[in-house]
């Protein structure tokens, strides 16, 4: 990514009194709380890097900060007070919005926005290769076991969100058709027909799906319940329609 890796930079004023197009939006030093504006924080244990990495571009480019992140808003002169202290509240959004374990990592020797930027960057995409082909692999060999249906979909959700971050993407269809391959037999038979419907179920729809089925054999323990492949081939209460 260009942003990342820029390593020139030009000098833009950064003064209050320019009329410049590249100058700040000075509403940004009244932020009081950066994390109204990015309720996300960056974990080495959740897979948010991209989530993280947007909602905070995203803030930039409100307030024309974006040099400060590639490295081409550099201080006019070496005494420069202003740009020191736009880079400096910069610096503490990212470090209000990031794990301990994340700033233990990127802190050292990184003094100025872009440094923070760019060590956090790498520190997510290292060998990133290496660990998508982990990744994916584990993706593909998950099974349900004796996780719960909710614990089972989101471990998926999570390495198909991991594989993302590596820019490794895998599309829905095949997070759908992996959630379904790795389910017991005694569940994939009540729900096997779902990946015959056109257009097929989104995978929120496929979780709504095997929470009931989990609850149904809950419930027929005690007795009660109808059968949930016969509810949800009906379309009923607007889940599914009829398969083309």
């Amino acid at each position: 990514m260009a942003d990342e890796n820029s390593s020139s930079g030009k000098v833009i004023s950064t003064s209050v009194t320019s009329s410049s197009n590249n100058s700040p939006h000075l509403a940004f030093t009244t932020i009081s709380n950066i994390k109204l504006h990015i309720p996300v924080q960056l974990s080495l244990s959740e897979p948010n890097y991209k989530k993280w990495s947007r909602l905070f571009r995203l803030l930039i480019l409100r307030f024309n900060l974006k040099g400060f992140i590639d490295g081409t808003t550099i201080a006019s002169f070496a005494d420069d007070a202003e740009w020191y202290q736009f880079d400096a509240l910069i610096q503490g959004w990212i470090l209000s919005t990031i794990t301990d374990e994340v700033s233990d990592l990127i802190l050292a020797n990184n003094l100025s926005t872009h440094a923070l930027w760019k060590a956090i960057y790498n520190l997510f995409h290292d060998n990133k290769h290496a660990r998508a082909m982990q990744l994916e692999h584990r993706f593909r060999t998950t099974m349900k076991g004796n996780r719960s249906i909710n614990k089972y979909c989101r471990l998926l959700k999570n390495l198909f969100e991991y594989l993302d971050d590596l820019d490794a993407p895998v599309t829905e269809h095949a997070l759908i058709l992996q959630v379904l391959q790795g389910l017991p037999h005694d569940i994939r038979g009540q729900v096997q027909f779902l990946q015959y419907q056109n257009p097929l179920p989104t995978f929120l729809e496929i979780r709504s799906a095997l929470l009931l089925v989990e609850q149904q054999q809950s419930d027929s323990i005690h007795g009660a319940g109808a059968s949930p492949t016969a509810f949800l081939s009906t379309g009923s209460g607007g889940c599914f329609g009829a398969g083309a």
